[in-house]
């Protein structure tokens, strides 16, 4: 996939530079589900997740016009694992903003996500990788 010079700014300022501020007050999150997931099932629409072991998360999703980044906090209850943001910043008015998100975590351990309209993604991380 080429990516627009926006896009490849947020996959580096996903990778390189995690927002700071969402540090403060995450409990460590379940090391079995840490690692980095990339969105697939969904058409034109890139996004990527980091769930970091100590509780944290960095996001971003791009889609036509619109990309987002998003950081905070994330556990997991069950089968279901919160994203819970501190920050969220967009390129434009955002109908897709969210405070807090919820994904299903899947038998192989990927993480399934509903969007408007019915479509649903599943974030999975690379085969080998965390």
């Amino acid at each position: 996939m080429i990516l627009r010079p926006a896009r490849a700014a947020l996959r580096l300022a996903l990778a390189a530079t995690p927002f700071v501020s969402a540090a403060a007050g995450c409990e460590a999150g379940d090391p079995s589900l840490a690692g980095h997931y990339y969105l697939s099932g969904v058409m034109e629409t890139g996004s990527e997740l980091l769930l970091r072991p100590d509780g944290r998360f960095d996001y971003m999703l791009a889609y036509g016009a619109l990309d987002e980044i998003a950081s905070g906090c994330w556990s997991r209850r069950g089968d279901v694992v919160t994203l819970a943001v501190s920050k969220f910043e967009a390129s434009m008015d955002d109908p897709m903003k969210f405070d807090r998100l919820e994904l299903a975590v899947t038998p192989r351990g990927g993480l399934s996500r509903r969007f408007e309209g019915g479509r649903t993604g599943v974030y999975s991380r690379p085969r080998g990788g965390r």
